[in-house]
Order: C-alpha cells, then sequence, then structure tokens
C-alpha cells in the first residue's frame, strides 16, 4: 500500500476541520443578527392579541394596516429628517471638498499644523461641547425650534471628518492630470469641478452616507433644541410614540414596529443605492491614508 497518498489527504483533512468550525461561528452570528430584524417585521404586522399569544412566530392574517397606522404618526417625522440630512450634506460636501482639496492639492505655509489642529477636533468629545454649543445656538433666536438648529451644527461640524477622509482621497488622485488640465488654462474650481469631483465618487458616497446616518440616528439634540412636533426628526417621534416620555400616549406593538420598519427604509434604500461606492470608498480611503 502505497502511504505517501495517505499524508496529503490527512494534511487536507487537518487543514478544513478549523474552517468547518469558523464557518459554523459565522453562520451562527449571522442567524442570531437577523433574529432582531425578524421580529421586527413579524411584530409590526401583528395586532395585541396576536402578540400576547403568538410572539415569536408569524400571525396570520397580517395586519399591513399597522404600517398606514405607522405612516400616519411618523410620516412627517421621516420626512424632516430627510429634508434636513440632505440639506446639510450639500453644506458638508461643499466645504469638505473644498477643504480636501485646499489640504491635499495648495503648497501654502503652516499647511500640515492647520490639517493637524483640524483633525485634532476629532478628539474632542461631542458631549463637552454640548452645553456651549446649545447656549450659542440660544442665543440666536432664529434657529433653536428650527431645522436650522439641526443644519447649521451638521455643517459647522460635519466637514472636520469629512476633510480627513476626502484630503487622504484626493492626494491620490495623479498629479498629471491637474497639470495637463492647467496648461489648458483651468483654475482650481475647474479642476475640482472637472477632475476631482468625478473620480472621487466613491468617497463621496461613503461621506454622504455616514453623515446621513449621524444625523438620522442624532437624538438628544433635537430633542433639546426643538419643540414643535411638526420639526422634530424621527429619532424623536420614535421615542414620542412609544410612550415612554408620554408625548403621543402608550401605543400597540404592531404600529410601533411598524414605525420602526418605515423609519429604516430610508437608510436602507440609501445604502443600496450607494453601497457599491461605499465600499470601494471605504477601501480606497483605507489604503491611501
Amino acid at each position: 500500500m502505497n502511504t505517501t497518498s495517505i499524508k496529503p489527504r490527512r494534511i487536507r483533512q487537518s487543514w478544513h476541520r478549523p474552517q468547518i468550525v469558523t464557518h459554523l461561528v459565522i453562520i451562527f452570528l449571522i442567524l442570531l443578527s437577523l433574529v432582531p430584524i425578524y421580529l421586527t417585521l413579524t411584530i409590526s404586522m401583528k395586532t395585541s392579541l396576536q402578540y400576547q399569544h403568538e410572539r415569536w412566530s408569524i400571525s396570520f392574517p397580517l395586519r399591513f394596516s399597522n404600517y398606514s397606522a405607522a405612516w400616519d404618526i411618523l410620516g412627517r417625522y421621516i420626512l424632516n429628517t430627510i429634508a434636513v440630512g440632505v440639506i446639510g450634506f450639500g453644506g458638508v460636501l461643499v466645504l469638505s471638498v473644498i477643504g480636501g482639496y485646499v489640504f491635499a492639492r495648495m503648497r501654502f505655509p503652516f499647511r500640515e499644523q492647520l490639517y493637524i489642529a483640524i483633525i485634532a477636533l476629532l478628539m474632542v468629545p461631542w458631549v463637552i461641547s454640548f452645553v456651549p454649543a446649545y447656549m450659542l445656538y440660544n442665543s440666536f433666536k432664529f434657529v433653536i425650534n428650527t431645522w436650522w438648529a439641526m443644519i447649521i451644527p451638521n455643517v459647522a461640524a460635519g466637514p472636520v471628518f469629512g476633510i480627513f477622509l476626502l484630503r487622504a482621497f484626493f492626494a491620490g488622485i495623479p498629479e498629471e492630470l491637474y497639470e495637463s488640465a492647467r496648461i489648458d488654462g483651468a483654475g482650481h474650481m475647474t479642476l475640482i469641478w472637472n477632475i476631482t469631483l468625478p473620480l472621487s465618487l466613491p468617497i463621496i458616497a461613503t461621506l454622504a452616507i455616514l453623515n446621513f446616518l449621524g444625523t438620522w440616528n442624532n437624538f438628544l439634540w433635537p430633542l433639546i433644541t426643538i419643540n414643535d412636533q411638526t420639526k422634530q426628526m424621527i429619532s424623536v417621534g420614535l421615542y414620542l410614540i412609544s410612550g415612554v416620555s408620554g408625548g403621543a400616549g402608550s401605543m400597540e406593538f404592531g404600529p410601533l414596529f411598524a414605525g420602526y420598519v418605515l423609519s429604516s427604509v430610508p437608510l436602507v434604500i440609501l445604502f443600496f443605492a450607494l453601497g457599491k461606492f461605499y465600499v470601494e470608498g471605504l477601501i480606497a480611503s483605507g489604503l491611501k491614508v
């Protein structure tokens, strides 16, 4: 019997066993992470009686009317947050692109020192500046209790991370493209619009998703600065309808969980629309940083 053919087979088996265990662990963790999504979707289509007796299983008939009831309450909050996120990201994008281009492509004294000073702001915890920021914006009477209370802080603080992200990406664009455009008489704005932006769609999509996600999950700031419920954000709206604060009274679990599903739909759509660019942007920025 030839023993030389047995050893490679045993070696292959010894290599495959740890991989099987790893794959089983990964599958288990994936299934575990899907349990909250499953419960949210199933509970969102139950009545109170179905929730009490069939909490973990799918109940028939499915109550799709819960979604219309949830939209009647949360629709304004969702639209408010989308509008604030789009307007705020527009300002963040403009300042981030200009700042990233300046620090990546222009040469001037103390450039690196100024860049480090700006990036150092990322190390300051947001909670430290919460009270001074509220006092500042409260002194401007036209800001508090309006959308500007959400937009202005986002435009003021968002470009810090945006400059950090875009500067690393812009620095990796070949200088020959800019030189050839300068020979044709292109200025800085032409270079940004015709060269930098078309080549930076992945990293801009990454910045858009991260910034919009921050606006969508922001809870404490809109809770403090906005009292008018018609102008409130979705995170606070979900808190109010849950009955914890008593602002909108108690609510059945079906419409409440339907509201959770509806509030997640814009984020899911955004990620599926920009997901490919998002992954490419993370990879590219990670390599270039």
